[in-house]
């Protein structure tokens, strides 16, 4: 299998990990500081009232961050394939003085630790196209939401083949992997290129979510259609 296109378990663990030490600036120079404005709409998006929210695929914690700006009595549980991930998102958590209201697991997206039914809200924040298996990730988010809980998914869904051929496009494809190369992996910065490529369209991934059972789906693209935001109930 190319490996730039390698969704396996341990191969997306292994390649975050090894990337985890420039992840958050990585993510803000390449986005121009928009993934935080990016987590920041969504989260506005949360009910307030949410007590358990559950973020899939937390990396260094941002989203779970955002989620409690909005929940502000919640407890949210981040969960990640990467240990030096969760380890960043512990250290972020005690500087912020949220340790408290947070709880860090090393554990699969497809296959959640949780009973069914145990959280308010879901969050996800650019992970879902790394699924193996979309459907069943999907599946399980749906799966531990209670009834009328919401999930709230960030993703960089497959654009139109002509969105390649814009300023910003070009950019995703060639610039990013090159500044990938020279200022962290170059393997990990050409897997994010080549996962957009391969990944699904959002009016798939919102077909999907209604097949897994959620009975409320919007979608909305961000920024020139760079990334999506998805929101769907239970």
């Amino acid at each position: 299998m190319n490996p730039l296109l390698d969704r396996k378990r341990d191969a997306i663990a292994k390649m975050f990990s090894e990337i985890a030490s420039r992840y958050d600036l990585m993510n803000h120079l390449l986005s121009g500081w928009l993934d935080v404005r990016w987590r920041k709409f969504a989260a506005e998006w949360l009910p307030a009232s949410a007590q358990i929210v559950i973020d899939v695929g937390t990396g260094t914690g941002d989203f779970a961050f955002a989620a409690l700006d909005k929940c502000k009595g919640a407890t949210v549980i981040g969960i990640d394939l990467s240990e030096q991930m969760l380890k960043l998102a512990r250290k972020k958590a005690a500087n912020m003085g949220k340790d408290s209201q947070c709880q860090w697991l090393l554990a699969d997206g497809l296959s959640l630790p949780f009973r069914d039914e145990i959280a308010d809200a879901v969050v996800s924040a650019f992970v879902i196209r790394n699924f193996e298996d979309l459907t069943e990730g999907l599946r399980e988010i749906c799966r531990v939401l209670k009834r009328g809980g919401v999930a709230i998914i960030l993703e960089f869904c497959q654009p139109p083949q002509s969105w390649w051929w814009t300023p910003i496009g070009l950019f995703v494809r060639y610039a990013v992997p090159l500044l990938g190369r020279f200022l962290s992996d170059a393997i990990a910065y050409s897997y994010l290129t080549a996962s957009i490529q391969t990944f699904v369209p959002a009016e798939e991934v919102a077909e999907k979510l209604t097949l897994v059972g959620f009975r409320k789906v919007a979608w909305l693209p961000l920024t020139f259609s760079v990334a999506t935001l998805f929101r769907a109930v239970k």
